[in-house]
């Protein structure tokens, strides 16, 4: 393959995940998708614009897949069903955060990077997603929250 450019394509929400079809699902990986189905009934109940990608890298053949794009407010969003950084069969946190910086590369730019955890983080985590211009997110009393000096609000 000799492309000059990424191949982005747009596909409904819901029908591609960050995890390879042939494989069985996880624990995990099945409450990584809740809590990705939860926050997009959330983002919609809010009116905003969701999309899903293909991407395939220029000179690439691999596929990357952009689970959730908040076209509204040019958020990437990556979920993430621990609030460890991996290890014993599990993405984790670090897996989280290197997919968000790899898929940012092939959105409109500025994009804020979503990361959807499944309680709010420690000061650790919360001090990686600053030093790495993260915002974390969590399920809250009305949805989902972040903190409150977090701009914009969701």
């Amino acid at each position: 393959m000799d492309q000059q450019n990424p191949v982005v394509e747009e596909v409904p929400i819901g029908t591609h995940f960050d995890y390879p079809a042939d494989q069985p699902v996880t624990t995990y990986e099945q409450e990584r998708r809740e809590l990705l189905a939860e926050y997009t009934r959330f983002a919609q109940g809010r009116g905003r614009l969701l999309k899903s990608y293909l991407i395939r890298p220029a000179g690439s053949t691999d596929q990357l897949v952009v689970e959730l794009f908040d076209a509204t407010h040019a958020q990437l969003v990556v979920t993430c069903a621990t609030l460890q950084r991996g290890g014993a069969g599990m993405a984790g946190v670090w897996y989280a955060v290197g997919t968000l910086a790899d898929l940012a590369r092939f959105l409109p730019s500025p994009t804020r990077n979503i990361l959807v955890l499944p309680a709010e983080p420690d000061r650790d985590l919360d001090g990686l997603c600053a030093i790495r211009s993260i915002l974390p997110v969590w399920p809250g009393t009305d949805g989902f929250t972040s903190h409150p000096e977090s701009e914009p609000p969701l």
